[in-house]
């Protein structure tokens, strides 16, 4: 069963980890908000930047689920983007964003695992509104994007803390600007149908 969290029925079980000052769900049930100035989710391992200030609307997914989004940023500084993310705690979580490198926009994965991030720049995006999926099944996470909702592009797989229970759901960031306007279509939830790579 698939479910949009963001429709009526669905929307009280989402909770804000740094609730932006302006914000709103859609007539069509998808969600805007503005990222506030210098506003991210990094942690540096040479610990030149250590943050969590940006807005984060989540859900309990438990330690399987798939998650999907299309979404569109109105990038007007480096950096400045939308992202899925999913958070066991503040030392162990990952995000696939859509982001503005300064000259394009890309699509960028972060996997922080005790506390520090890896931060991986992947592919030149040629529309203006991606969708970006995380799959987690136990241990294993697939982070992907797709141009047109039916051909996925797979961005990075990787193992982060066996049997461990997270919440997952929407991030907007500017970490270098001013703030920017992100705007989610839906935000779907379903049972985790990975399969192994191999």
């Amino acid at each position: 069963m698939t479910v949009n969290l963001f429709v009526n029925e669905t929307r009280k079980q989402l909770s804000w980890m740094n609730r932006p000052a302006t914000w709103e769900f859609t007539d069509l049930d998808g969600l805007t908000l503005l990222a506030p100035p210098k506003s991210d989710f990094f942690q540096d391992p040479a610990g030149k930047h250590i943050a969590s200030s940006a807005p984060f609307l989540s859900v309990p997914v438990g330690d399987s689920f798939e998650m999907t989004t299309r979404i569109s940023v109105d990038m007007q500084h480096k950096y400045d983007s939308g992202c899925l993310m999913f958070m066991i705690d503040h030392h162990n979580w990952a995000k696939i964003c859509f982001e503005f490198d300064g000259q394009h926009p890309i699509i960028v994965s972060v996997v922080t695992r005790a506390g520090m991030s890896d931060d991986c720049n992947s592919v030149k995006v040629a529309v203006d509104k991606p969708y970006l999926r995380i799959t987690k099944q136990n241990h294993c996470v697939t982070l992907s994007y797709s141009e047109d909702g039916a051909n996925w592009a797979l961005i990075r797989y990787f193992g982060m803390n066996e049997g461990a229970e997270c919440v997952a759901g929407v991030v907007a960031q500017s970490p270098q600007g001013e703030g920017c306007s992100v705007s989610f279509d839906y935000l779907s939830l379903s049972e985790s149908k990975q399969e192994s790579r191999f």
